[in-house]
């Protein structure tokens, strides 16, 4: 067997060993078995070694004397170094313990079992309430061995206020398994073991192998609702047609039961319950065959275009009367050639049905307290148990030839899901961006995707995340599944198939951690210590775990770490935190003293975290401006030589965009500056204004006149270019071609103390600015682009 191997971006990294751990099969699984009495069981399993192994092997081992053959150890998988394993392994039909090991050099280091797991007999059961079951107060007896399975769970109810039943087409959960005892629901529509699990005692008795069953039968269907939802046409109740059944049900149970669960376990046929629903449109029977032959292809066409046998059974009666004309009908499907359908039982005979009662639908008028076991001695069965006799005629129905000539369908495909890993490593958050990887065994068609589904602890559908060609696949966790247990599944598209999900994991709130740094002295003597203390603070919500920081010291600066959990080595000052609670604040400190004089700037960034902080990301540089990160400035003697600490780990910042305006062709855009020499100067100081006009409009400026209002207490003392005129101080007409500037300066002398305000603005400018007015400014700034203002304090 080829299997097909992928890259798993996992935590794996974080593990250095691990137990070794089974996601698939799980407990109670049965996958089919051929003609030939083998059936393969596919294998996934973990076993997070960062050393890896050489060999997994598995074997199959009887749960008791009789139920099966024992196998030789079967390898699974050679070169396992990720941890993540996939393989089968093969045995005859029985009733098993399976059991997986890992080697490493020859010698085990890892095992791990499952019991029970069967290689057996899996049937699909389709048609109307008699296939489903009603549950009210039948007596199902249930099964008496141990080797007949179900899942106990159902994907129906009926909504308030809502006329029609409803069952979710939502993709099927990962299945947990159990005994199909008295009670048991069958997925996802049986509401009781019905007559099923009995079935299931005299198959079992007869073949000597495990049996599992899934229910996709549906109250008061026709054919008719069932060819048509087949084919994407909406179905109603016949008897009280208020709306339809949504999910295009139902046929959509039984579409999924093929995909989520045939594709890896397999199916031997699907036995069909139907018919006495057809009396309400008596004009429709005479199409009967041919919407059940229809039904049938496209059931075929739907699971890979791969033929699965169906076993029909011949039923009409209403609760009143029967109808020769549905059960030819039947007949004819049955002995359509080449169809591959099997005669099921006649159930019309079974007389008084209900507890002994006349009625549509089945029931056993009791249920003894201890199981009468009636597959020992079917002859035995009371006319008043009517669930019993119908698993008798069913079993009848299914003579050993059956087993003998209805081939199966066997499983020939299988994934397995790796786990969930964000980009940086950690926890995964609520909106995080992660990769989902898997591995894949059996061949998938070219136009094949691989869904990424969300599961909750107990493997029901949660949401899908998307889809892609091959492993990893990446996608976005949904803000809207927040914290809380989770698996995940990759699911193949053509053919359809789930794959063995994760394990359980952690979604967690993210944290949102700030870095900040602070010296005990900013200003020192070259012999100088200082200690430098390194503040962590956690926002929240969640709380922040695995965390390290790291100060790369510039050149020139040597360090010392007094503190707890600080280490420094080659020049790297680094600290690390197991864990910070929302709201909480930790310090950790460490000592600097330079070697030589000038001003350093220490730059620590957080370099590691377990969770995801929604607004930095750990180790991606110093330069980014984000809260992980911290400066500190430190003056050492006289020197003005800047140090800085290296940024080696600087993730490539976006190009920096301007946040002007794009040019309007045909107007000029100024825009104006005003600056001071000195803000402090004292009476009769003389100070030199400078004005900036830039043009940054699609078109050249002409006859720009630039006007300074000076306050009280300073005087106009000279300039080249400037002068008083126009209630102020106006430099001369200036041409400014688009994308220029010019600057023009005077100087004026302090007379007088206290706090002073200069404005400016251009006063005249032709042709018309797209976000201005010239001269609509001062003494009332209109807060324009063409206006500017400085102040000055005199002593």
């Amino acid at each position: 067997m080829l299997f097909f191997r992928v890259l798993v971006l996992s935590l794996l990294p974080l593990l250095a060993v691990g137990q070794l751990t089974v996601q698939f099969p799980t407990a109670r699984f049965v996958t089919q078995r051929g003609l030939d009495n083998q059936g393969r069981l596919y294998v996934a399993a973990r076993f997070p070694s960062l050393l890896g192994t050489d060999q997994a092997e598995a074997q199959l081992t009887p749960v008791a004397a009789g139920q099966g053959v024992a196998t030789a150890w079967q390898p699974l998988q050679t070169n396992v170094p990720d941890g993540l394993l996939l393989g089968a392994v093969v045995g005859m039909g029985g009733w098993y313990m399976l059991t997986v090991r890992v080697l490493r050099a020859g010698i085990p280091v890892g095992q791990a079992t499952v019991q029970p797991v069967g290689i057996g007999e899996v049937f699909l059961l389709a048609g109307q309430s008699n296939a489903r079951g009603v549950a009210n107060n039948d007596n199902d007896l249930g099964a008496v061995s141990d080797r007949v399975s179900t899942i106990d769970t159902i994907n129906h109810y009926f909504p308030p206020n809502f006329p029609a039943l409803f069952s979710s087409g939502d993709p099927m959960p990962f299945a947990a398994y159990v005994p199909l005892t008295a009670g048991k629901r069958v997925f996802p529509m049986g509401g009781s073991s019905w007559a099923w699990g009995e079935l299931g005692d005299y198959l079992v008795r007869r073949l000597n192998v495990p049996v599992l069953f899934y229910n996709a039968g549906w109250d008061a269907a026709t054919v008719d609702n069932w060819s048509n939802t087949a084919k994407g046409v909406p179905a109603c109740n016949l008897y009280f047609c208020a709306v339809n059944w949504p999910n295009l049900q139902p046929y959509t149970n039984l579409r999924n039961l093929m995909g989520y669960y045939g594709a890896t376990g397999g199916f031997r046929a699907v036995l069909w319950h139907q018919g006495e629903s057809e009396s309400i449109r008596p004009s429709t029977i005479p199409i009967y065959a041919a919407r059940l032959d229809s039904l049938i292809r496209k059931t075929r066409q739907d699971f890979d275009n791969r033929v699965i046998p169906w076993v029909v059974s011949r039923v009409s009666f209403d609760g009143q009367t029967t109808s020769a004309a549905v059960l030819n009908q039947q007949q004819t499907v049955i002995q359509t050639p080449g169809l591959n359908v099997f005669q099921g039982p006649l159930t019309d005979s079974i007389q008084n049905r209900n507890g002994g009662q006349v009625d549509v639908h089945f029931a056993n008028g009791q249920r003894p307290a201890v199981h009468p076991a009636y597959f020992l001695n079917p002859q035995t069965i009371p006319a008043t148990m009517g669930l019993s006799r119908l698993a008798r005629t069913w079993n009848n129905s299914l003579p050993d030839s059956f087993f003998q000539t209805a081939t199966p369908l066997l499983p020939r495909v299988f994934a397995q899901t790796g786990l969930v890993s964000t980009f940086i490593g950690g926890a995964v958050s609520p909106g995080d961006s992660v990769l989902v990887s898997f591995f894949s065994s059996g061949a998938f068609s070219a136009a094949n995707r691989w869904e990424v589904q969300v599961l909750d602890a107990q493997g029901r559908f949660q949401a899908s995340l998307g889809q892609g060609a091959a492993s990893p696949v990446r996608v976005q966790w949904p803000a809207a599944l927040g914290a809380g247990a989770y698996r995940v599944r990759v699911v193949a598209t053509s053919p359809v198939a789930a794959g063995a999900p994760t394990p359980v994991f952690a979604v967690v709130p993210p944290a949102d951690v700030r870095l900040n740094s602070m010296a005990a002295k900013r200003t020192l003597a070259l012999s100088d210590l200082t200690s430098v203390s390194v503040v962590l603070t956690n926002a929240g919500p969640g709380r922040a775990t695995s965390l390290a920081w790291q100060c790369r010291l510039p050149p020139n600066l040597v360090a010392s770490a007094p503190g707890t959990g600080v280490g420094v080595v080659s020049g790297v000052v680094s600290g690390t935190l197991a864990g910070l609670e929302p709201g909480q604040q930790a310090t950790q400190v460490f000592r600097v003293q330079a070697v030589a004089a000038g001003v350093f700037r220490l730059a620590t960034e957080i370099s590691l975290s377990g969770t995801t902080d929604p607004d930095s990301q750990p180790n991606t540089g110093t330069a980014d401006g984000q809260d992980d990160t911290a400066m500190l400035d430190l003056r050492v003697g006289d020197g003005t030589t800047l140090y800085t600490s290296p940024n080696p780990n600087q993730v490539p910042l976006p190009v920096v965009r301007g946040n002007q305006p794009v040019p309007v062709a045909g107007k000029a855009d100024l825009s104006l500056q005003l600056t001071v020499s000195n803000r402090t100067p004292k009476i009769n100081d003389l100070v030199r204004y400078t004005l900036v006009v830039s043009n940054v409009g699609g078109a050249a400026a002409s006859n720009v006149n630039t006007t300074a209002y000076l306050p009280a207490g300073l005087v106009f003392f000279d300039s080249d270019t400037m002068g008083p005129g126009g209630g102020g101080i106006t430099g001369t007409t200036l041409s400014l071609a688009s994308g220029a500037l010019a600057t023009i300066s005077f100087r004026a002398r302090v007379t007088s103390g206290g706090l002073k305000k200069t404005y400016a603005q251009v006063r005249v400018a032709t042709p018309a600015d797209p976000d201005s007015t010239p001269g609509n400014g001062f003494p009332a700034s209109g807060g324009e682009d063409d206006e500017a203002v400085v102040d000055l304090r005199v002593p």
